[in-house]
């Protein structure tokens, strides 16, 4: 890391962190009774669009914990994993949950590796 981008932190990532944990901090909040199903599946899809992003970061390789994560958040997006229409509310609801889960803990693991600290 040069010391340029550890100087502008969190402004030089390539991902927008605040973004990112936004997205989850709302999702972690939503609740299965007040949710409705578009809802659930758009929040679903920026979480989706999120991590895909993150797992394209070229930095999970060299760490075994680090990489056990990168491929649980990664067959967590497999196709066949994730909700249709059909699923049910409950189904989908837990998709998201875990996804957000994921999510979180890449986005702490890259904001440590990119000297932001946790978030």
């Amino acid at each position: 890391m040069t010391e340029a981008r550890d100087a502008a932190g969190i402004d030089s990532l390539a991902l927008d962190v605040d973004t990112f944990g936004d997205t989850i901090t709302v999702v972690q909040f939503m609740e299965l009774s007040t949710s409705t199903r578009s809802d659930i599946d758009a929040r679903t899809n920026e979480l989706v669009s999120h991590l895909r992003e993150l797992l394209a970061e070229d930095m999970w390789e060299g760490d075994e914990e680090t990489s056990k994560l990168f491929g649980k958040a990664y067959r967590h997006l497999m196709l066949s994993k994730r909700p249709t229409p059909e699923t049910s509310a409950y189904d989908a609801f837990t998709f998201m949950r875990k996804t957000a889960t994921h999510a979180d803990a890449l986005l702490r693991v890259y904001a440590a590796k990119n000297g932001t600290g946790p978030q």
